[in-house]
């Protein structure tokens, strides 16, 4: 009985940490990509929405890759959460600072967040061990 209530915590501590990372990876790159429209001027206006729907996907992806690498089990379920969770907070956060209106742009953001967790959380279940060598 206690296996399943370890697995469980396993399963519960690898998504938190799974979005701390989405999170925490989503607001450094985020500040990179800011540094780099400042300081070059040829950055076109129309494709940021499109590069922080990149940079979204690619922080949850990867906090779903370290989630489901750290449960072991489960990564699809695993990496569907950790995006679900991620991308609340992050629509949360976006639409008390802008507060524009559902579009089509956030119906893609949506869809690639979601797709982006559930690739991470598969590639992180079904990734190889690696090689101990004594």
């Amino acid at each position: 009985m206690s296996v399943f209530i370890n697995d469980g915590k396993r399963i519960r501590n690898a998504v938190l940490i799974g979005i701390i990372v989405s999170l925490v990876l989503c607001v450094l790159l985020t500040c990179i990509f800011a540094l780099i429209v400042k300081f070059m001027s040829g950055v076109p206006y129309g494709i940021i929405d499109y590069v922080m729907i990149g940079v979204e996907g690619l922080s949850v992806l990867i906090g779903a890759y370290i989630a489901s690498a750290i449960a072991k089990n489960s990564g699809l379920i695993i990496g569907l959460i950790c995006a679900g969770i991620s991308l609340v907070i992050l629509f949360a956060c976006g639409m008390s600072i802008s507060g524009n209106d559902i579009g089509i742009l956030t119906i893609i953001r949506i869809a690639a967040v979601l797709i982006c967790g559930i690739a991470g959380g598969i590639v992180g279940v079904n990734r190889k061990e690696k090689v101990h060598i004594k």
